[in-house]
C-alpha cells in the first residue's frame, strides 16, 4: 500500500482552522454536518474533507446594484 496517511486534525484544531468555538465544532459533529472519525473515543477529521465541506458551505455571491438617483432633484 503506497498511499500516503491523510493528517487527522483535532475538534480544536478544526475550530482554529474554522475561526469557531470549540462546542460549535461539537454542534456540527452531533448533527452529522461535518465528517469526521472516531478514534479511540475522540473526535478526529480528515483536513481534506475539512475543506472539501468548508467549499460545499459557500453560498453564491449576491450583486445589489446602486439606486439610480433621482433626476428630477
Amino acid at each position: 500500500m503506497s498511499e500516503s496517511p491523510s493528517k487527522l486534525a483535532t475538534l480544536k484544531e478544526v475550530a482554529e482552522y474554522l475561526n469557531v468555538h470549540d462546542n460549535t465544532v461539537r454542534n456540527l459533529v452531533k448533527q452529522n454536518s461535518i465528517p469526521y472519525v472516531v478514534v479511540g473515543g475522540l473526535y478526529r477529521f480528515v483536513m481534506e474533507d475539512i475543506k472539501q465541506y468548508v467549499t460545499s458551505q459557500e453560498k453564491p455571491t449576491r450583486t445589489v446594484k446602486p439606486k439610480a438617483e433621482d433626476k428630477n432633484k
